[in-house]
This record gives C-alpha cells, structure tokens and sequence, in this order.
C-alpha cells in the first residue's frame, strides 16, 4: 500500500456517486447506518498508538452485494473515529489486488486498516459470520440460486432469471443488515483491529 493508490481510491460520496449497480440502494442505506458510539470509540482506541494517519480501504467492484449493505456503515464507523476511508474498485488497482490474492483474501470486500507507515495493521473479509450463515441458509432453501450462476455466462435466459434471484438475495441481506447485522460488521471490525 502506498499514497499512490490510497489518492487513486474514492471517497466514500465519490463512490456512491459513481456506483453502475445498486446506486439507490446504497445511497438510502447511508441515511440509515449509524455505527454504534462504542465500537467507534473502540477503533479510535485500537488504533491510537500506531503510527499516523491511519487509514481505511474496502477493496470491491460495484456489484458486490455485501460491499453495496456495508459500505454505509464502515463510512459510519470510519468516519466517526475520524479514520479516512478509501474505496478502491480491485479490477482499476492490480498491485493491491494481487497483494489481498497472495495472502489468500478470495472474495471482497477486503477491509484494511493501515498505519502511517502504510502497514496493514488489521484486515476483515466479506461479511460478519452470522450474516454467512443466513447467506448459506438461503442459497440452501434456493438450489436455483447456484445452478443458474454457473449457467448465466453461456445463457441469457439464466442470466436474467439469475439477475432477477441475485437481486431478491441482496434485498433480503439488506434486511438482515438494517435489523442488527451492521453492529456485527463493526464489532468484527473492531475485533480485527484490536487484533
């Protein structure tokens, strides 16, 4: 990580301005997020001792779900600590995306913190683990859901009907979020910069 591709990410309004998928979706959900008071003093305390700035970083692509339900509530919690948060699309910044597929971070978004000295000083990946539980529960109750993901490249009635699910999936992650999830996002955070 470098100042190069911190300045070469968004900022979050930036971001959301510039979003090809979920746009109104995300920007009501910024009305919506509020991190909770004390994992915001929690992060500022975590992150207290370390060399200055400290920064944040969502690696993602526009059409990632769980970026498009948490978002919302990293800027929260970023922003409430007084921590920049930058959003950097991997597909635009190769050297960071090879970096997260070396150490093994396969899906997105990839949450770092680092420290002035650009170390990355703690990491979270995708979604908090009781909302990967409902995920899974749902993809389950929808053996569709699967099936016409590895179809929808080769055929374009799979596709759209798989568009069509995909979409029904994040309104559904949507409501997971707003009704307790987000405090999990930020609790895990936290937990991931306390180290």
């Amino acid at each position: 990580m470098n100042t190069k591709i911190i300045e070469a990410g968004f900022d979050v309004e930036s971001y959301v301005g510039s979003l090809r998928n979920y746009r109104s979706a995300v920007r009501s959900l910024m009305g919506d997020a509020h991190a909770n008071s004390e994992h915001v003093e929690a992060l500022q305390a975590a992150v207290a001792n370390v060399p200055q700035p400290v920064r944040g970083t969502v690696m993602t692509e526009d059409w990632c779900g769980d970026s498009a339900c948490n978002i919302p509530i990293l800027a929260s919690l970023f922003g409430g600590a007084g921590i920049e948060l930058r959003i950097i699309r991997g597909s635009e910044q190769q050297d960071l995306n090879d970096y997260y597929n070396k150490s093994g971070a396969d899906h997105i978004p990839v949450i770092s913190i680092w420290d002035g000295d650009f170390n990355e000083i703690a990491r979270w990946i995708e979604a908090p683990a009781a909302v990967s539980v409902r995920k899974d529960a749902w993809k389950a109750e929808r053996p569709e859901f699967m099936e016409l993901y590895r179809k929808q490249k080769d055929d374009k009635e799979a596709a759209k009907r798989f568009g069509l699910l995909y979409r029904q999936f994040i309104d559904e992650m949507i409501t997971w979020y707003k009704a307790g999830m987000w405090d999990e996002t930020t609790r895990e955070v936290v937990e991931a910069a306390r180290g």
